[in-house]
């Protein structure tokens, strides 16, 4: 078997996941409108997604040194 090409598992679904639970339980525990707040900001976070992605695949690729 050839293990040189390895791959490698993103966190970003797991991390969505944590984080759209995340945001059901402060709806349910509080009194602070979240899904208000995550209506006025979704683009930031679609942003960040981007970014991290661009990272991950710059990062995979040996592209993206210091």
């Amino acid at each position: 078997m050839n293990h040189s090409h390895v791959r490698t598992r993103s966190l970003t679904g797991p991390l969505v996941l944590i984080a759209v639970g995340s945001l059901f339980l402060i709806q349910n525990l509080t009194s602070m409108d979240v899904f208000r707040v995550l209506w006025r900001y979704w683009p930031v976070i679609l942003i960040a997604m981007g970014v991290s992605k661009l990272l991950e695949h710059f990062r995979g690729s040996g592209s993206f040194s210091r």
